[in-house]
């Protein structure tokens, strides 16, 4: 078994990061694994070009996320980032052919200017939305 911290194949393997402000993890965390267990540990983090710390404190907050009950806030968020999407691509195709009938008859339609302030106005609520997730997201 090896416990180097280098992968001659693909380099130095990549440190978890530290917290906030340069700070380090101050807790330590010991646990007995079987020597099966260790090589698969071992092996699926170098695959993963982590340490084996790392991978363990990858996987186990993964797994922690994954077992709490769905936010029904949160789930409607993400349905109004879709409804934006679907409508900011809407737009989009809008004024791909406001843009080829200027292009084509040398005139800009009226509807640009109210097309466009819809368009940010979509945007807008998209990056509000997108903004109040990040606050509720681990």
């Amino acid at each position: 078994m090896t416990t180097s911290r280098q992968n001659s194949e693909s380099g130095p393997l990549q440190r978890r990061a530290k917290l906030g402000g340069g700070r380090r993890r101050e807790r330590e965390l010991r646990i007995r694994v079987s020597d099966v267990e260790y090589e698969e540990i071992h092996e699926a983090a170098t695959g993963a070009g982590l340490a084996c710390s790392a991978f363990i404190v990858r996987t186990v907050r993964t797994a922690i996320r994954e077992q709490r009950p769905l936010d029904g806030e949160l789930v409607a968020l993400h349905a109004e980032l879709r409804n934006a999407s679907r409508q900011v691509n809407a737009v989009g195709v809008n004024l791909n052919q406001l843009v080829r009938h200027a292009n084509t008859y040398n005139e800009v339609p009226e509807s640009v200017q109210w097309l466009a302030a819809y368009c940010f106005q979509v945007v807008r609520r998209a990056e509000a939305v997108i903004v109040e997730l990040s606050r509720r997201l681990p």
